[in-house]
């Protein structure tokens, strides 16, 4: 009833006028939950990639350095060390939850809290009286075009976090994305830019990727991150700062980083024999890229880059022919399944994203309709050539199953499988539907239906 109502304000109420009601209810739980972000510091993060990783690492430093904080992010809430759900597909929670988590926050004595701040959140005011002590601005790329329209109107939401930050705070900007940083100095003028602290990859030395680790250099200080991703070097520069701001030494933050444990459906490494299984979130071009780039560091000998990813539904159109152009540039085996299509047309959102995959050279060789096409299906022997595209077209959950299952079949040693999109998320949507799944229980399935050679037991 709850969902139905939402849905019916949504289309008879204009959106000007939903972000008031949004302030209203951000006013209406504050007042039924005594005002709790009066009595937190918090800590802002936002930017296209690299926002949950790097609120992740803030709550991680602050932990270990004896702060009670808490944090609330897309992987979901924390208070301390105890969990808190925020929803399916959720960043920012609406406003009301918002001030009922917060409230909860008070109520197990955290002093910070971290969040992380999606551009809809901002531009919707779902954080209503939330000020930040301190706010991070990881990057800022095309994403969500969708809702904003331009790339100007989804920088100006994120620009939000800059304005809800208190006078006295601090501003972390990644002066290695230098569109964002022009925007952001242009757009909010002096009054903002004198409280900015930068952060680039230009800073570090000795880099290094090697079993898993990311090893580099900073002011004098070594530092070693338990995790895949290159990129993931820029976030953790936003997190050292932040640390910084707060009176924790580089040097303490090089020995916490050490025991950072990552998080669920980022670079998650499965399996790594006999040939490397991945489950990661990439839903964007950006973060496609980054994320492919990474695999392809971890192949050996003739091994492949094998990517299953998808697009979603009732989301940026124009990043489909993106991403299929990227999937076929930087992998070498290429499967388009579902990723949430929800009332658009599976069949259609794999098609725009072929066409992508061909201008890079790509070569469609088998479309299933349906899982019973599939299972007929036969690869001798192994034998798929680089460039090859295999979609799954079936509006089910089976497809993203069988799609999984089927980059198992065509892996031999020395191949990476990396599985985007999902990362984290506990569904898959269909029509108006969330069905129960995960990436890493459709791995854990291949793994036990086939062995390592990729035969059925």
């Amino acid at each position: 009833m709850k969902q139905a109502l939402l849905k019916a304000l949504k289309i008879i109420v204009p959106e000007p006028l939903r972000k008031q009601w949004r302030l209203l209810l951000s006013l209406i739980g504050s007042v039924r939950y005594g005002f709790p972000a009066r009595k937190l510091k918090f800590i802002g993060v936002t930017g296209t990639s690299g926002k949950s990783t790097t609120t992740a690492m803030i709550y991680h430093l602050l932990s270990e350095n004896g702060y009670d904080v808490g944090m609330i992010s897309t992987v979901g809430a924390r208070a301390g060390k105890k969990n808190l759900e925020t929803g399916l597909h959720v960043t920012t929670p609406d406003p009301f939850e918002l001030q009922k988590i917060l409230a909860f926050m008070v109520k197990r004595k955290m002093e910070y809290v971290v969040i992380e701040a999606s551009s809809h959140a901002l531009a919707q005011g779902r954080l209503g009286n939330v000020h930040f002590d301190i706010s991070v601005f990881t990057n800022i790329k095309k994403d969500h075009l969708d809702w904003h329209k331009t790339w100007e109107n989804y920088a100006k939401s994120k620009a939000i976090l800059a304005k809800k930050t208190k006078p006295s705070g601090k501003i972390i900007v990644n002066r290695e994305d230098k569109e964002m940083y022009k925007f952001l100095s242009d757009y909010l003028g002096d009054t903002y830019t004198d409280r900015f602290i930068t952060y680039s990859f230009n800073e570090i030395l000795n880099i290094s990727e090697s079993n898993g680790n990311i090893n580099f250099r900073l002011d004098n200080t070594n530092f070693s991150l338990p995790m895949l991703g290159m990129y993931n070097v820029e976030n953790a520069l936003a997190a050292i700062n932040v640390a910084q701001v707060l009176g924790i030494d580089p040097k303490e933050s090089s020995t916490v980083l050490k025991s950072f444990p990552g998080i669920k459906g980022r670079m998650e490494i499965m399996q790594r024999e006999p040939f490397f299984v991945i489950v990661d979130f990439a839903h964007n071009n950006d973060s496609l890229i980054k994320s492919l780039q990474s695999a392809n560091k971890l192949k050996s000998g003739l091994g492949k880059v094998i990517t299953v990813f998808g697009s979603a539904g009732l989301r940026d159109v124009s990043k489909r022919y993106e991403m299929g152009e990227t999937g076929a540039k930087y992998a070498d085996i290429v499967i388009i399944t579902a990723e949430d299509p929800r009332v658009e047309s599976l069949k259609e959102i794999n098609s725009q994203i072929i066409k992508g995959a061909e201008k890079s050279g790509g070569r469609l060789v088998q479309r299933f309709k349906d899982h019973d096409e599939y299972q007929k299906y036969v690869v001798e022997d192994k034998k798929v050539n680089r460039g090859d595209i295999f979609v799954f077209d079936e509006e089910s959950v089976q497809n993203r199953f069988d799609a999984i299952e089927f980059a198992f079949k065509i892996a031999v040693p020395g191949d990476v499988i990396i599985t985007e999109g999902k990362g984290h998320e506990q569904s898959l949507c269909f029509g108006e539907t969330e069905y129960p799944f995960t990436d890493q229980e459709a791995v854990r399935r291949a793994i036990e239906k086939l062995d390592s050679r990729g035969v059925d037991k």
